[in-house]
């Protein structure tokens, strides 16, 4: 009987694939073996990762060689209307052509263009500190004497400080001013050359219309007006603070003291009547020297420090590298959030201005440029 083809070919000679086991003998999940994929972190947890990092973002502290100058390369600038018309041209940077819409470009240039060029007295200390606090201040008061700077008043929220304007500049906005008139404008230019080294003005000194005008422009304020609120040292000057940083400039003078960096009275001490020229009248009879637009300035310097407090509180120690932070600023690029929040604030004049007020203190490290540590002020 003829064999059958299944007998002829049979199955001994062909590859079969290992049959699939069953379920129950498959390894379960809790088995798997170490190449299999890991489970995804949940979104939850990334803010806090992200507050861990930036804690230790610098887990020693940098080595400290010493106080760094803030301008050590800048040979030229050797006094006060220098470093003030310096600290001036890089309050800013130069708003880009593109990347913004005409609306925005048109807004940002338009408060850079109305900010009123007061310079904090701190801030052209740390500008000038290789010439020593006691020869800047006594500069500044000499140039306050002969009418080329003017020292002005300045508070906000319960806190008063001095800043300094060019005498020119000064009256430039006020014969630019719209809201004073010819002859009121006259009169108060007058009156400001006969009292050169004064902050505030008897009533009697101006009509009253005249005084309304110049009240309306922004030119003078109530001597008696005062915002409430707790005081804070952000608009003081620097030999009012009892900071680290204050403290250094007063053990590096010959006496040691607060009073050897100028102290309360050093403009009357110097020859003019200061903040203290009222003696025992009321500040009712007296108007206050004021700029217009002062209240922008103190506005984005407050804007600014909050920043850097802020951002150095996150680390351990309160401090970083410069390049770190200026990083950090300009988020990533040069036009980035932070530099359109504080429209189009410069890196340089946020730290000049921190170091004046006492926010921090810039310090060589020798191996990652310089560091910034934030003080108590």
């Amino acid at each position: 009987m003829p064999k059958s083809l299944h007998s002829i070919l049979g199955g001994g000679n062909r590859v079969r694939k290992p049959s699939r086991p069953p379920a129950s003998a498959r390894p379960s999940s809790a088995t798997s073996t170490p190449s299999s994929s890991p489970r995804k972190r949940p979104a939850a947890s990334q803010p806090r990762q992200k507050a861990d990092d930036d804690n230790e973002l610098f887990p020693d502290r940098l080595e400290d060689a010493g106080i760094a100058v803030l301008l050590a390369t800048e040979l030229t600038l050797r006094d006060v209307v220098q470093a003030m018309r310096h600290i001036r041209a890089h309050q800013f940077t130069a708003v880009p052509e593109t990347g913004f819409s005409s609306t925005r470009r048109t807004a940002l240039l338009r408060h850079q263009a109305t900010m009123p060029p007061l310079i904090t007295t701190g801030h052209v200390h740390a500008m000038l500190a290789r010439g020593g606090p006691t020869r800047v201040e006594r500069e500044i008061a000499e140039l306050i004497g002969r009418g080329a700077l003017r020292r002005v008043r300045v508070e906000r929220r319960g806190a008063a400080g001095e800043a300094l304007i060019e005498t020119p500049l000064l009256l430039g906005m006020l014969r630019n001013s719209s809201s004073v008139s010819a002859a009121t404008t006259e009169a108060y230019v007058r009156v400001l050359a006969a009292r050169p080294t004064a902050q505030t003005l008897e009533r009697s000194a101006l009509r009253d219309e005249q005084a309304d005008e110049l009240v309306r422009a922004g030119f003078l304020t109530s001597a008696a007006t005062r915002a409430a609120g707790p005081a804070t040292t952000l608009h003081q000057r620097p030999e009012d603070r009892t900071t680290q940083m204050s403290i250094q400039r007063a053990s590096a003078a010959a006496s040691g003291s607060l009073g050897a960096v100028g102290g309360q009275n050093a403009l009357h001490m110097a020859g003019g009547s200061g903040s203290g020229g009222m003696g025992g009248e009321k500040e009712d009879d007296y108007y206050r020297i004021a700029v217009p637009g002062h209240g922008r300035h103190l506005k984005l310097a407050g804007a600014a420090m909050d920043w850097l407090r802020e951002t150095l509180g996150r680390t351990r120690w309160g401090e970083g590298t410069e390049g770190w932070l200026r990083e950090r600023f300009e988020g990533g690029g040069l036009y980035g959030p932070r530099w359109k929040e504080l429209q189009g604030a410069e890196w340089a004049w946020v730290l000049g201005e921190a170091v004046g007020l006492g926010v921090v203190e810039v310090f060589q490290t020798g191996a990652v440029g310089r560091g910034v540590r934030a003080l108590g002020g």
